[in-house]
């Protein structure tokens, strides 16, 4: 098999999880955006095991273009790791080559958000959106446990 071994795509993965939370944690939609990037890159990875599974059975496909958008959407790292863990997707040329463009994009819209001046005044609503509903949820516990 060509490509990532599974152990450097977790390490990758994992990596990205790590620099991501270093990044972030300050920010309130730190947990937000770190659960949200984990669920995607889960489904993702979930996915791409279906669509191997469906390929041996030779059962219906899920599209390519999709197993592009969920990782351009941020579910790159379970693709990452799917990828090696199923040995799927890992030798067709243009798939790989718009994996790894659809991954490159990912990180710059992501960086973007997180040091683009322009961008200041998005970073700013989510932080006070996930410090609202952090305190709402804050709230709602302790209604629950009176």
């Amino acid at each position: 098999m060509r490509g990532l071994t599974l152990p450097i795509a977790l390490g990758l993965a994992i990596g990205y999880f790590a620099g991501l939370y270093s990044i972030t944690h300050e920010y309130h939609f730190s947990p937000f955006l770190l659960v949200s990037t984990g669920l995607i890159s889960l489904c993702t990875l979930i996915i791409y095991g279906l669509d191997k599974r469906a390929a041996r059975r030779e059962h219906q496909r899920t599209p390519e273009n999709t197993l592009h958008l969920l990782a351009l959407f941020g579910g790159w790292p379970g693709a990452l790791v799917a990828r090696p863990l199923f040995r799927h997707k890992t030798r067709k040329q243009p798939f790989v080559g718009l994996f790894w463009g659809t991954t490159v994009v990912s990180l710059l819209m992501l960086g973007s958000l997180l040091f683009s001046s322009p961008l200041a005044p998005a970073r700013d609503w989510l932080d006070e959106k996930a410090l609202q509903w952090q305190l709402d949820i804050q709230q709602h516990l302790n209604t629950v446990n009176r």
